[in-house]
């Protein structure tokens, strides 16, 4: 398919200069009257409702005694002393519906509101692992969560993402081995808001790492991702998730910039590369929340380990609100 290729990359280096705004990370930085405020035209969200988004690889909210001392109670503990609850929670290792159930009725009891989720496989393939954890780390996927005193699901759509073939060859869907891989198996919705009157296609992802080579395959992975809310439809489209690549891979971070989607954190450093303080794992940022059709962000952040008070998971959660 034929399309009009956008600003190279130091056009868009030079246009998220523009966007750059600072952020103060705080217990309650990301609800309502937090942040730092920016022009409309330096891409300040300026609709009274944004949409509040968050994503984290949750690692399977695994118990304290078999995750190497992370503890997810803590990022639990932090959303809720946020004064704007999440609108949506991307999710990825998860490890079935029983879990995605449990994440959502604790949500439920903590914040206001009722939520509800759509998972990739509810009953993920084993990935073979020796862990103290035992089936709770040995079965991973994905989820959309979203609130749904404002949102209402509408449609539903799963694909598989890519890794090269014999680790060297095209890319190609990364299909089930005698260790499982369906935390590759992606999930988008399609949702009503009805607070903007409009719908909003959200998907959650997760790519193959690099014992996969997976990061020779994210341009094509952030192609399919971009394929898939398409195929949803909606006025506002979000790609978030895992991606196992920095922005550089395989140059599928321009890719995605170049078919219209915008990175609330590459905004907040100036560019597609972060300082430390945005890495989502020990040494690279790899998690990201991308939007297309939106008017802006505000509140965007990499929730560290200081305001949660200590690890929470192997990544970093990422959030931000959208305008639309």
């Amino acid at each position: 398919m034929s399309r009009t290729r956008r600003a190279p990359l130091r056009g868009a280096l030079a246009a998220l200069a523009l966007l750059a705004v600072s952020v103060s990370v705080s217990a309650s930085a990301y609800g309502a009257g937090a942040g730092a405020a920016g022009t409309a035209a330096a891409g300040e969200a300026s609709a009274a409702d944004p949409l509040v988004v968050w994503n984290n690889n949750i690692e399977n909210m695994l118990p304290v005694d078999c995750s190497d001392d992370y503890d997810f109670e803590r990022l639990l503990t932090h959303l809720a002393k946020q004064s704007a609850a999440p609108d949506i929670f991307t999710v990825q290792q998860i490890s079935d519906q029983g879990q995605l159930d449990e994440l959502t009725a604790r949500l439920t009891a903590d914040l206001p509101g009722t939520y509800e989720g759509v998972i990739a496989i509810p009953e993920p393939g084993s990935m073979g692992r020796t862990s103290p954890c035992g089936k709770l780390k040995n079965q991973q996927t994905n989820a959309v969560v979203y609130r749904t005193e404002r949102l209402t699901l509408k449609d539903e759509t799963r694909w598989r993402s890519d890794a090269p073939t014999g680790g060297t060859g095209p890319c190609r869907n990364l299909t089930p081995t005698e260790t499982s891989q369906d935390r590759v198996h992606n999930v988008g919705v399609l949702l009503h808001d009805s607070v903007a009157g409009k719908e909003v296609a959200v998907a959650s992802i997760h790519w193959p790492t690099g014992t996969w080579n997976g990061p020779d395959c994210a341009a094509e992975n952030v192609k399919e991702a971009d394929e898939a809310v398409d195929r949803l439809g909606g006025d506002l489209r979000i790609v978030a998730g895992d991606a196992n690549a920095k922005t550089s891979a395989a140059g599928w971070w321009q890719e995605g910039y170049d078919r219209g989607f915008r990175d609330p954190i590459a905004q907040l450093c100036g560019g597609p590369v972060c300082p430390p303080e945005h890495h989502t794992t020990a040494n690279n940022r790899i998690d990201y929340i991308l939007a297309k059709g939106g008017s802006g962000f505000s509140r965007a952040a990499t929730v560290t380990e200081d305001v949660t008070g200590g690890a929470y998971s192997e990544h970093r959660a990422v959030t931000a609100q959208v305008a639309y």
